[in-house]
């Protein structure tokens, strides 16, 4: 028999028990410093706070994934686990800290980082969308004005967006009225065509009640479309017509065939006109002739289609380079030979910069990335729009009449842009002085100062938009040594009437006698620099806020459109 003691088991136990606890110890002390892990806590609960804002507010999946990725890394890893030192433990969590507020910097930069490019590109989109709609307008289109209501949306959401999620809306839907804007253009052309291919069957005494009666619906459909969508649906409904009207017209082919060479060959002969080679089309032509001459309508027919949609892009691009070097050179030449003698430094300044130095240097670089008919085409428009301002400002050059009384040159461009009705405001960048006129009546004339030659203001034909009051300018030019550099600076009344932040506006810093003729280049003004604007177009605040009165709708509930004519 085995007899137990007591008094040894007891202190058996108590060894036992002392060792646990001196273990425990141990362990405990080699688990790190509490306020270490407790710091490590925070900083991976601010950057997941950072992470879901950044998500929340649009960021890129595509810019946050690298970090999502060393994230996870971080999680996946553990303490260390040592007996009777703290220290790894401790240092483990320090570095765990660190690389959490490292990354949570990153995520911080990566929000401020996408807000920034998609401010820009909501900025260029919404610019893009209301430099084509007011070209839309002064071309004549009454669809336009389907889309104003929708520039005003937009011009609203980009004044208060914040984050990415809400310019990448404004781009959105920018993007997508541009697009309607230009498929409009396209979607006339063929409308037109299909008209002028049904006035042929006409007077080739075909019966023609069906594909009239097409046409009207396609013209009721055209003056409601607003959505890409709409459009490319008549352009596709009026491809499948017209196939169908040249199926009819199969009659008539020798006197449609005829009719239809006769404008190849006008093509053929702009292509020579505007510098290309026209050999390959003429001899294109020559054989589509033979064709027909050989009674071969179906094989005419469908080669002639081909050889037509064939020369209309490089017909276009020629022509776009054309007009836009051309009218570069006479307004470089006619302002070389206008030049502005500057008593103050001695100098003289070639004129007519607004547009070489401006808009058409402008419309020369979008040459470089046109690509499509539509691209060159709205290339086309705009400067043939340059053309007629430029017009308006060789006339108004050559025109004595004081500043405040009525110029040929106004009416003449009221005329041109169908802008005769309504408010108007038109601006003389070479006189330097701004009308107003309603319903084709001046009633208010004011002195102002434009861009200078280093900043033009651009010549155009806008709607005035985005009205502030107060508001307050930030420059864009962020480097302070740079002349261009100002600091934020208030202004009490601020229309803009060119995208691209160009205003009119109050210059209250300028003496009341620093405005009209001559303004725009240097001079002694030391409140102003002594020199013109950075492209807006100032006066004095008494007139800015007579003006800010006429831009203002009478009606609350309502909305005026002001035209503003710059040349």
């Amino acid at each position: 028999m085995v007899h137990h003691n007591p008094r040894w088991q007891r202190s058996h136990r108590m060894l036992s028990l002392m060792s646990v606890t001196l273990l425990l110890l141990m362990m405990l002390s080699a688990c790190g410093d509490p306020q270490v892990q407790s710091q490590a806590s925070t900083d991976k609960a601010e950057l997941d706070k950072a992470i879901a804002h950044a998500q929340s507010v649009g960021v890129p999946n595509t810019l946050l994934s690298p970090i999502l990725k060393q994230v996870n890394k971080l999680r996946n890893t553990n303490e260390p686990l040592t007996l009777f030192s703290s220290q790894p433990a401790t240092a483990y969590y320090s570095n765990v800290a660190k690389n959490y507020q490292t990354l949570t910097v990153q995520v911080r930069g990566l929000e401020y980082q996408s807000t920034q490019q998609s401010g820009h590109q909501a900025t260029v989109d919404v610019k893009g969308f209301s430099s084509l709609l007011s070209q839309r307008q002064s071309q004549g289109y009454v669809e336009a004005n389907n889309f104003t209501n929708t520039l005003t949306q937009v011009q609203n959401q980009m004044n208060q967006a914040q984050y990415p999620k809400q310019f990448l809306a404004v781009s959105q839907k920018a993007q997508a009225a541009v697009e309607s804007l230009k498929l409009l253009g396209t979607a006339n052309d063929d409308l037109m065509s299909f008209k002028g291919l049904i006035k042929t069957l006409k007077d080739s005494n075909l019966d023609t009640t069906a594909l009239d009666k097409q046409a009207e619906e396609d013209v009721q459909k055209f003056r409601t479309a607003v959505t890409p969508a709409d459009f490319h649906k008549i352009i596709e409904n009026l491809s499948a017509q017209s196939q169908t009207a040249n199926t009819v017209s199969t009659q008539a082919v020798p006197y449609l065939g005829q009719f239809k060479l006769g404008l190849y060959q006008d093509s053929i002969n702009k292509v020579k006109n505007y510098g290309g080679n026209p050999d390959q089309y003429q001899k294109q032509h020559d054989a589509d002739k033979t064709l027909l001459d050989d009674g071969n309508f179906v094989k005419f027919s469908a080669q002639l289609n081909r050889d037509m949609a064939d020369i209309r892009l490089p017909l276009l691009q020629l022509q776009a380079t054309h007009d836009v070097t051309q009218l570069l050179n006479d307004t470089k030449n006619w302002g070389h030979a206008h030049q502005y003698h500057d008593d103050w430094n001695g100098q003289s300044y070639d004129q007519a910069y607004d547009y070489w130095n401006g808009t058409l240097y402008d419309l020369n670089t979008n040459l470089s990335y046109a690509q499509t008919a539509d691209d060159f085409q709205a290339i086309i428009d705009e400067t043939k729009d340059q053309r007629t301002l430029f017009t308006g400002m060789q006339a108004d050059a050559a025109d004595n009449t004081p500043y405040n009384a009525v110029h040929q040159s106004d009416l003449t461009l009221m005329k041109a842009f169908n802008a005769t009705k309504g408010k108007v405001i038109l601006t003389s960048l070479y006189q330097d002085a701004l009308r107003v006129y309603q319903d084709g009546k001046l009633i208010h004339s004011i002195q102002v100062v434009s861009g200078m030659p280093e900043k033009p203001s651009p010549p155009g034909v806008t709607v005035v938009t985005n009205r502030q009051s107060p508001a307050t300018f930030k420059s864009f030019e962020k480097d302070k040594s740079s002349p261009f550099y100002y600091p934020d600076t208030k202004i009490n009344y601020a229309m803009m009437y060119h995208t691209g932040e160009y205003y009119f506006h109050d210059s209250w810093w300028r003496a009341d006698d620093d405005y009209g003729p001559g303004k725009q280049f240097p001079h002694y003004a030391p409140a102003a620099n002594n020199e013109g604007t950075h492209g807006c177009i100032n006066m004095t605040l008494n007139e800015a806020a007579w003006l800010w009165d006429f831009t203002t709708p009478k009606d609350p509930n309502g909305a005026d459109t002001i035209t503003a004519i710059v040349y």
